[in-house]
């Protein structure tokens, strides 16, 4: 039963430079709008930092439909699942959210620390809702050129045991991309002892369907764990494990894919917060594990605000995630530790991994 509800006013949102971060070779300059909510006690930060290329809305939309929303009261739910509760806070603002999941997203991190540092509880036991948080693994995503061997072997010492390699980059022909991974494999065998390290391969859609399960055959080879977004569409039966990442942008795909058989659903769905929003990466983590599907968070090379709201969803899930993407990036203003495993969750309220 509902007892009530925080009442938060939203601020007007600030648009604010970041800079340029280099992503699969090309130089991405960001803009931030950042925002607030507060209900004269308790203030939340929000930030959307839309990475052109990969977000499906940028900083200008964000800006005018959080602006078109300052000054909106917005009523936070005392009672209800997490998730549950975020989107009735959000509900009334669906026709002008709608565009923009960065906007969402943003207002959901605002609520998230808001209300945790009401409850006096870190961010990631708001988000748990009672569940004891989890462990929480993390993997290193690796140079896409021949710096790969070298920042495995690192990562490999540091204790990482799974190390994510994108493929199918244009221009690699197949023999180099063997070649590469071979190598990567060699220095973590060197750095970890042989086998210690799993590698995640990310295909981001590129392998054509009636290529990839020879593709991905003759890849197992080198210790792979599983691979993400192998093609486009359903794919077809596969020889390695499978994850589905950008397939979840589109809720029908989403459905379609927990829905299918358990040879050929996937073994795990990769969580991004930035684009998919907190709520809904708990309501498709709640779905997965009922379907015996794993689990994997990823930042979006988020600002630290988005970041800190990965870790804590990670560390919230209802089941250990495996080795989550959420190692520190070049585009955080913060110093985060190049840790194995996340840290204990800190708090009260939102913060990074420190």
């Amino acid at each position: 039963m509902n007892t009530g509800a925080r009442r938060l006013t939203l601020g007007a949102p600030v648009r604010v430079p970041c800079g340029t971060l280099s992503v699969r070779g090309s130089d991405r300059p960001r803009v931030a709008v950042r925002v607030a909510v507060s209900d004269g006690s308790f203030t939340g930060h929000g930030e959307a930092l839309p990475l052109p290329g990969f977000s499906s809305d940028d900083a200008d939309t964000v800006l005018a439909v959080l602006a078109a929303l300052a000054g909106t009261t917005l009523r936070l739910p005392d009672a209800g699942t997490p998730g549950a509760r975020l989107n009735a806070a959000l509900a009334p603002l669906a026709p002008l959210l709608a565009g923009s999941p960065s906007a969402r997203f943003a207002l959901e991190c605002a609520l998230l620390e808001a209300a945790a540092q009401a409850e006096g509880r870190a961010a990631a036991r708001w988000l748990a809702g009672g569940r004891t948080l989890q462990p929480v693994a993390v993997s290193v995503l690796l140079p896409d050129d021949e710096r790969a061997p070298s920042a495995a072997a690192e990562a490999a010492a540091r204790g990482h045991r799974v190390l994510k390699l994108k493929i199918t980059i244009p221009g690699r022909s197949p023999a180099d991309e063997d070649r590469l991974l071979a190598a990567v494999r060699a220095a973590a065998d060197a750095a970890a002892g042989p086998g210690a390290v799993a590698l995640r391969l990310d295909a981001n859609g590129a392998l054509a369907p009636a290529d990839a399960p020879a593709r991905l055959a003759a890849l197992a080879r080198h210790g792979v764990e599983l691979v993400e977004e192998p093609c486009p569409g359903m794919p077809p039966p596969l020889p390695l494990p499978w994850a589905a990442d950008e397939s979840l942008a589109d809720p029908a795909r989403a459905a379609a894919l927990l829905s299918l058989p358990p040879g050929r659903r996937p073994a795990a769905l990769v969580l991004k917060p930035a684009l998919l929003g907190l709520a809904r990466c708990l309501a498709l983590a709640d779905q997965a594990v009922a379907a015996g599907i794993g689990l994997i968070v990823t930042h979006a090379f988020d600002g630290d605000t988005g970041f800190a709201a990965a870790c804590a969803l990670a560390q919230a899930l209802p089941v250990p995630p495996l080795p989550c993407g959420l190692a520190p990036h070049a585009g955080l203003e913060r110093d985060c530790p190049a840790a194995a495993w996340l840290p204990p969750a800190a708090g009260p309220g939102l913060l990074p991994p420190a």
